[in-house]
């Protein structure tokens, strides 16, 4: 089991690698993100009809195809101003959408069309409503949720290198729920004694939440003090970087690791609910690709509250 989590872990991690340093260093049209657009999406969508396949397996009757165009809109609505930074001359600063005004737009759309689908095959009663608010479900989970990784990796922060910072601020939020999840199974694996929540997730313990805590704080520190300077200085010599205090890298740190757990759990509520061991089997001693971004799209929204803040980053 962990020799077949390392390897899916390895083949992962070097071709998020690969397309990670394309996208810093040969930005498409000089404008960062736009390499990672087609990642994100195709993410998104596994992870959308994994879900989706889960709450049909699970009983539940939802129109898969619709709710993954409803997905896709929200998702290519959010990639607009980086678009537009590209192609259009950028994005208008007065524009009252404003950058992060599209994701919710899109979701609104979205369930506008699950609604004139519904309309369309409507026969007799029962289903509907139950139908609507599960897709709305998914569409807030793997739509907007995830969303905001796009958002964060494209904000204009206001210093020099902002493209860089935005890689920052994302791989910011990969390392430090995937330290949180090592911490916890290693520290679980050698002193869990005492149940977190036997019924969700009979594997995590207390030691275990410990064990994440810890690393995911020594993760932020250490993006903090040397991972965020090597990248934003990198081909920028001339520049001092400053990224902010320690104690706000671990307070990061603390909280995304605590966001990360809550929406591992929350995943592990959807599946015994459902009675799903994995979302999918596809990726060995992985699960599926919702299993692995479990932890990160529930920690991308006070990721992204916290980056623009100004407590962390270019100062």
């Amino acid at each position: 089991m962990i020799k077949q989590r390392l390897l899916s872990s390895a083949v992962i991690i070097s071709l998020l690698a690969g397309v990670l340093y394309l996208d810093m260093h040969e930005p498409l049209m000089k404008v960062g993100g736009l390499w990672l657009m087609p990642l994100l999406l195709g993410l998104a969508l596994l992870a959308t009809a994994e879900l989706v396949d889960m709450l049909i397996a699970g009983g539940m009757s939802i129109r898969k195809c619709h709710v993954m165009l409803a997905v896709a809109l929200v998702h290519v609505l959010t990639f607009v101003p980086a678009l537009l930074d590209a192609f259009g001359g950028g994005y208008p600063a007065e524009c009252p959408v404003g950058r992060l005004g599209w994701a919710p737009i899109g979701a609104v759309l979205g369930i506008s069309w699950l609604w004139v689908v519904e309309m369309k095959h409507y026969d007799e009663p029962g289903g509907v409503v139950t139908r609507l608010g599960a897709s709305s479900l998914v569409i807030l989970y793997t739509g907007v949720a995830l969303s905001f990784l796009t958002s964060l990796r494209t904000f204009p922060f206001p210093r020099e290198a902002s493209s860089a910072w935005g890689m920052v601020a994302l791989l910011s939020i990969v390392i430090v729920t995937k330290c949180g999840d090592s911490g916890a199974y290693f520290m679980g694996k050698t002193f869990g004694k005492h149940k977190m929540a036997p019924r969700l997730s009979p594997g995590k313990t207390m030691e275990g939440a410990c064990g994440a805590f810890l690393a995911g704080m020594a993760a932020a520190v250490f993006v903090g003090l040397w991972l965020a300077p090597a990248l934003v200085q990198m081909g920028q010599v001339d520049i001092v970087v400053a990224t902010g205090p320690i104690w706000a890298w671990a307070i990061y740190g603390l909280l995304i690791t605590a966001t990360g757990m809550f929406g591992d759990l929350a995943e592990s509520l959807i599946k015994r609910d459902m009675q799903q061991k994995d979302s999918s089997s596809w990726l060995p001693g992985l699960g599926g690709v919702l299993d692995i971004l479990d932890s990160i799209t529930l920690s991308a929204v006070p990721a992204y509250l916290f980056w623009v803040s100004g407590l962390i980053g270019p100062q």
